[in-house]
């Protein structure tokens, strides 16, 4: 019994010597640079980014007949307006996996107010009906998933990421109570990236994107980044 705990022992010591690897970097014996414990199922790096972002969204055109309850009465409209483009503000959250020093995998949520939007062409349909104003609120959410690479040169890194995913909005207008008008679709952008290491944890960096589908279809990012191992693993 005896023989056997000892034989699991030095085989458990010797897969964990196996797993953390050790590089001599000089002459010098026992001065060795080795990889993270673990590393072998958890993956290179691991970070997270909170961003504020500004984006200029397409507005697909709207036809649509609508009924709004006043005083329990219905009254009958119709909503038309062209395409157009719309404009969003809110907060982007990143997760970042990085699997090679260069290359990483990417979640991210997005949530957005709309700042700009078309104004809605709302016309009685029953000609004796009060007219109507034309203000809208709304709000954007979306979903992503990106594949990047980067590349680190001193303090600052760059890169390209392709991300794709859901997105939609979703606006209302005050004289049509009840009634909410949304419009969402998939995304894929095309993005550039640059970061700056404030210390071995933290990094500021900005984010550029448009949209493969649609070239009006862009944003901007500015982002804090938390990093659960010190530079990512650099030196």
């Amino acid at each position: 019994m005896k023989t056997t705990v000892v034989a699991l022992i030095v085989l458990a010591t010797s897969s964990a010597i196996a797993g953390h690897h050790c590089v001599e970097e000089s002459e010098v014996v026992g001065y060795q640079r080795c990889s993270r414990f673990g590393v072998g199922w958890t993956g290179r790096t691991l970070g997270w980014e909170l961003g504020a972002t500004m984006l200029r969204v397409p507005i697909d055109p709207i036809d649509r007949d609508v009924e709004v309850m006043r005083n329990g009465a219905t009254s009958s409209y119709r909503v038309v307006t062209p395409p157009s483009l719309g404009a969003a503000t809110g907060l982007r959250l990143r997760n970042l996996y990085g699997l090679t020093d260069h290359f990483y995998l990417a979640t991210e949520l997005t949530l957005g107010h709309l700042t700009a939007m078309p104004s809605l062409g709302i016309e009685p349909v029953v000609r004796d009906t009060m007219p109507v104003d034309d203000t809208t609120t709304g709000w954007l959410f979306g979903g992503m998933l990106a594949a990047g690479v980067r590349s680190s040169a001193g303090i600052v890194a760059l890169g390209g990421e392709l991300a794709f995913g859901p997105r939609a909005v979703v606006f209302s207008n005050s004289s049509l109570p009840g009634v909410l008008f949304g419009q969402g679709g998939p995304a894929l952008e095309a993005r550039a990236h640059a970061s700056v290491w404030l210390s071995m944890h933290w990094t500021i960096g900005a984010m550029a994107a448009t949209s493969v589908f649609d070239r009006h279809d862009v944003s901007m990012t500015l982002t804090l980044g938390l990093h659960a191992f010190p530079f990512d693993g650099g030196r």
